[in-house]
């Protein structure tokens, strides 16, 4: 007797004896439920009974036929809620572009994403069944001798019981990967124990390396990568209350350079002075203030001496580096030095440093001027 239901199929036989019941049961496929309906299975081989969902009691079934479908149906509605469930956790797991895992007590993968997959280059039967070391390919020794803190934040979940936020490092098929992931404690249904944690990791590397990029764009010169004007002018302000010493630099003759030879050409040739700058002087705050002006704060009152002792070979260095080129050996990079004192605004300290540069300017060659009236200030 064949009994339709919903999607799945109940078969009811009364005579298993007759029957090919490995051959009904493909017949029927495996989302049909089969049921036998018998006093005895004695002379029913094991290996059939093995085909059979169920098996109902032969007598009495009119009296108990209900009982049995409508446990039936309980179990197909069960089993088709949890194949639901299954599908949606699959769905939604699966589309997301963090990785999630699910670990049990001892630390071993029970199931992983498709982005999780991706990031450790491996199927998912690779990778379900085994621990944090063989997935990550890192050996345990060099695990422990290293800043990676995966499996004691792991640990420090369950001791908290509660979910935890880390920043954490991995590498992975793709190198090197910072991760901000959610690591959360799953407890047994009977109880309070925790028998696992769940896993959520978001790959921030790209992230932090654009942020990283936005915020050296907005401080950087392009060209150059020495501080631009904007940034350079905060410096200042930062250090507004200490005496300082400002040098400013620009190239004699560029713009005719620039006619001559092309911007290409005067491109290299700021970026070689920005090079020698850097170079020369040991400090973090060397800029480009625009076109071919240079500036570079040095944190120490120097005097007039000192600090064109430092210009001086400056210019001598970068002037041999140019004479490598006979198109750029004539160049020459004139100089102003500001000795500005608390309380002087950047305004005034660059507008100072200008006019030191000015006067160098007027005599020209590779120059070297101090602002006097700075000091006076």
């Amino acid at each position: 007797m064949h009994l339709p239901s919903g999607r799945n199929q109940i078969v009811l036989l009364g005579d298993a004896a007759t029957l090919q019941i490995p051959m009904l049961r493909q017949d029927i496929g495996m989302k049909g439920k089969l049921i036998l309906c018998a006093d005895s299975v004695q002379n029913l081989p094991e290996e059939d009974l093995t085909y059979f969902d169920d098996v109902w009691p032969l007598a009495h079934l009119g009296e108990t036929a209900v009982f049995h479908f409508r446990r039936l149906q309980r179990l197909l509605k069960e089993e088709k809620d949890a194949w639901l469930t299954q599908t949606y956790l699959e769905q939604t797991i699966n589309t997301l572009p963090d990785m999630v895992w699910y670990k049990d007590i001892k630390g071993i993968h029970l199931h992983v994403n498709d982005a999780f997959c991706t990031a450790v280059s491996k199927r998912k039967k690779d990778v379900e069944g085994k621990d944090h070391y063989y997935i990550w390919g890192i050996p345990r020794e060099v695990y422990e001798a290293s800043d990676y803190v995966c499996v004691e934040t792991e640990e420090d979940v369950i001791n908290a019981r509660k979910t935890c936020l880390y920043d954490e490092e991995v590498m992975s098929a793709q190198g090197l990967r910072k991760l901000k992931t959610y690591k959360t404690p799953i407890f047994d249904e009977d109880s309070q124990d925790i028998i696992g944690t769940v896993g959520i990791a978001r790959d921030v590397t790209q992230e932090k390396e654009y942020r990283s990029t936005i915020q050296r764009l907005t401080r950087e010169d392009q060209l150059t990568s020495l501080l631009n004007r904007e940034y350079f002018y905060d410096v200042l302000k930062q250090n507004d209350r200490q005496a300082y010493t400002l040098l400013s630099f620009d190239v004699e003759g560029f713009h005719g350079f620039n006619e001559r030879y092309g911007h290409p050409l005067g491109d290299a040739v700021l970026q070689i002075v920005a090079e020698e700058l850097r170079l020369a002087f040991t400090t973090n705050h060397v800029a480009r203030l625009g076109g071919d002006e240079f500036a570079v704060f040095l944190p120490d009152a120097l005097s007039d001496e000192a600090a064109e002792a430092s210009v001086r070979a400056f210019q001598e260095q970068l002037a041999f580096m140019l004479s490598m080129d006979d198109r750029m050996k004539h160049l020459r990079v004139n100089a102003g030095i500001v000795h500005a004192v608390p309380g002087m605004t950047p305004e005034r300290v660059i507008r100072d440093g200008g006019r030191a540069l000015d006067r160098a300017k007027e005599v020209g060659g590779g120059a070297c001027c101090s602002s006097g009236e700075s000091v006076m200030a």
